[in-house]
Formats: structure tokens, sequence, C-alpha cells
């Protein structure tokens, strides 16, 4: 199979027959080790060994998620040869490229609201040679935006996402990496994992209560029960007085994150046939929302190669 043919084939791995565009999504990037192996090959990564050796990845875990994200497009195989043996590596197609914005806006905001000892390398933007932040702005209109100058329109049973074949297992065995680029313990809870993924979205989009919650997504009350939790013990979601749930500064900044997804996923996956199960319009142009970051220090967007890679991170 070609590198075309790999590209428009998404979805299949990832038990998508009948999702929109989102809800495929969901099985195809809210995995914490599919992002990570993401974010290695933007740095260079390209051979196994090299994933195995940066990210401490057990060799099942490396195998099922790299043949699940070639199955899914975001990656394409080339033939090498090494010691005499035939190998293979692994390059990022175009629909693995465009997942930039998303890595861009997960590290922005683990960088910029979860404490940790070792605080992860500056966002160094090429064009101006300065350490900045990110901005979300409207690629259509050029103007900032955040949660409270967007609309939501869903179509369908987004809740459907709940009848998405689970591909990995939540929790990974075995210990996750440890070094300051790869370990991202609050913005995995929100984007690494399908339901932590939906219940934010659910959030961003106004549904409060737990019954709302299971109402709007088909989630098992136990999971939900956890997710919550989980968000309330990070300071994304305070508890409120009517037994709901309301997000704070925190939680709302992840907005970045949600809207890098589910513009990917609705470029992406309605290639393949996917319906848009959910779009995010800007009220102020009245279009569908296509996401452009844009660098504070100097106000120009980013480009895919636009982020200076941290010191000492040469590819494998």
């Amino acid at each position: 199979m070609g590198a075309d043919q790999r590209e428009t084939g998404a979805g299949r791995s990832s038990g998508g027959a009948g999702l929109g565009t989102v809800g495929r999504t969901l099985g195809v990037l809210a995995d914490t080790w599919t992002l990570l192996i993401l974010q290695r090959a933007f740095l260079g990564v390209s051979r196994y060994a090299g994933w195995r050796e940066t990210l401490n990845i057990s060799d099942a875990t490396l195998t099922a998620r790299l043949r699940s994200m070639t199955d899914d497009g975001l990656l394409r195989t080339r033939p090498y040869r090494e010691g005499g043996r035939a190998r293979l590596e692994y390059r990022l197609t175009e629909r693995g490229l465009d997942t930039w914005r998303l890595l861009l806006a997960t590290w922005a905001w683990e960088r910029a609201w979860v404490p940790r000892e070792v605080p992860l390398p500056d966002i160094v933007h090429r064009e101006c040679g300065r350490s900045s932040d990110i901005v979300l702005c409207c690629a259509h209109c050029g103007e900032p935006v955040g949660p409270q100058d967007t609309a939501v329109s869903i179509s369908g049973a987004v809740a459907g996402r709940g009848g998405l074949a689970r591909v990995h297992p939540r929790r990974t065995r075995g210990r996750l990496p440890d070094d300051p680029l790869s370990l991202l313990p609050g913005a995995m809870e929100i984007i690494g994992d399908r339901w932590g993924a939906t219940v934010l979205g659910a959030c961003l989009v106004g549904v409060r209560t737990f019954t709302d919650f299971e109402a709007h997504l088909s989630i098992s009350p136990e999971v939900l029960a956890d997710r919550l939790r989980r968000f309330v013990e990070l300071g994304i979601l305070v508890r409120t007085g009517d037994h709901g749930y309301r997000l704070t500064e925190k939680g709302r900044a992840g907005f970045q994150i949600h809207a890098c997804l589910v513009d990917w996923a609705n470029r992406w996956q309605a290639v393949d046939g996917a319906p848009v199960d959910l779009d995010i319009s800007h009220r102020a142009c009245g279009r569908s929302l296509r996401v452009r970051l844009d660098c504070v220090a100097c106000g120009a967007p980013f480009g895919r190669g636009s982020v200076e890679p941290p010191p000492g991170t040469a590819g494998a």
C-alpha cells in the first residue's frame, strides 16, 4: 500500500464505523502513547529502537501503537537495511504532520498550568527567536478565540462515542517516561484518554451535573465518577453547591487543546467519509473555526516547523 493510500484509510483500526469525525478521532489520537510517539517523531525519531529507548516503552505496546498509527494513516513505513537485516522505519504522513497544533497546544497548556520540579523547555518561535507562548486565533479573521467567543453545534449523537471500541487500555502497564519532554501528567488526563477528552468537551459546551454528563455522553457511572474526580484533583473542575461541576480558569484554558482536536478531526476524518458530529463556530465572523496558533512575543502565526526543538533532542 502506498503512502497516499495509507493516508486515505484512517479509522480502520479504531473501530470507527458509524462514528462521526470527533468520535473517530478519539479512537485515533486520544491515547497517551500515541501522542508521545507523535511527539518524538516530530523531534526526529523514526526507528523502533529510538522510541523504545527514549520513551521506556515495552515492545508489545510500541508494536501495537506503531501498527495502529500506520493503519490510521498517521505514519507510513519505509524499508531500510541495518546489519544485513531488512527493517522498517516510520515517517509522519501529512495527516500525522498536521497534528502539530494539537501537540503544541498540549505542551503549552502543561507548561502553563501544571507545577513540576523540572520545567518543560520553553516554546521558542524560530521566526522571532524568542521564548513565547501561544494564542489560539481564528484562521479566517485572525482574531483571538476563547470558549466564550464560540458556539457549538452537535449533529447526530456525539454521545455515540460511547460505542467506540477500546483499542488500547486506558492505563498502560509499565512506567511512563519521566524525562521532562515526555512527562505530561496533567495534559494526558484531558487528551491522552478518550473519556477525559470527552468530559472536557462536554464541560466546555456547558454540561455541569453528573446526571447531564451521563445523559449526553452515554458514559458509565463508574468511568464518569473517576474522570470527574481526577479533574477536581487536578484543579480543572471545582464542585458547586448545586451538586454540579464548574470549569476553573485552568480548565477553560484546555479549550485550546479541545479546539485543535476538533479542527483536526473535521479536516481529516471528514475526508474519509465520517459525518461532522461536532462543529465549533467563531461568533465574530460566523464561520467554522479553523485554528491558527500565534506567537505571543511577535504576533506572527506558528507554522509546522516554527518551534525550535529543545536542546539535546536529536532523532534516533
